[in-house]
């Protein structure tokens, strides 16, 4: 279940945004339970065919890689960097070949040059450098609720979006911090 107000993704990173989103924290529910969800989510997606083939491995492979995506965006809501999510995605997406491609119109993209999961994962990869390219990816953030930690895209001109909806993870946490700061004094 989604906040009620979300920032979606423009174009394809709405795609790595709704991966990410597959695990709900807050509701404690994940989309992708099973080799079987996971290539139903995908072949939804267009990133592999309905009949593909899923071991347990390439599963598990994808469940690391939106958790090293999420370790990613949390990082961009003014959370520490770590390399782990870095060299994890390295490695777990090596096998997707990505190749640039021209069109004829003389545009180019990034495309996996590997079918299956390789390809799917190597496509969300492709939007992501794409997105970093376009100046989007920093935009993609999780919200600063532990409890929550939904991505989401900030519009914001000056990037200083901290919650998925300020009515909803905002307002939370700020009623928190006002009853923290005016709790009143133990009495001795």
């Amino acid at each position: 279940m989604e906040p009620l107000v979300i920032n979606r993704a423009p174009g394809d990173l709405e795609l790595v945004r709704a991966f990410i989103n597959s695990r709900n924290i807050e509701a404690e529910t994940d989309d992708l339970s099973s080799p079987e969800q996971l290539r139903a989510w995908l072949a939804g997606r267009g990133l592999v065919r309905g009949d593909e083939p899923l071991s347990p491995g390439d599963f598990e492979r994808a469940i690391r890689v939106r958790q090293a995506l999420h370790g990613l965006v949390l990082a961009h809501n003014e959370r520490r960097m770590d390399a782990a999510p870095a060299a994890l995605l390295n490695r777990d997406t090596a096998g997707s070949m990505l190749l640039v491609r021209f069109a004829e119109d003389g545009s180019a993209s990034l495309v996996p040059g590997a079918g299956g999961i390789d390809g799917a994962l190597g496509m969300l990869m492709a939007i992501v450098y794409t997105a970093m390219l376009e100046g989007t990816w920093h935009r993609l953030k999780a919200c600063r609720n532990d409890g929550c930690q939904w991505a989401f895209y900030d519009p914001s001109r000056n990037r200083s979006g901290a919650w998925c909806s300020m009515a909803i993870c905002g307002s939370r946490l700020k009623s928190k911090a006002y009853r923290r700061r005016h709790k009143p004094a133990p009495a001795h």
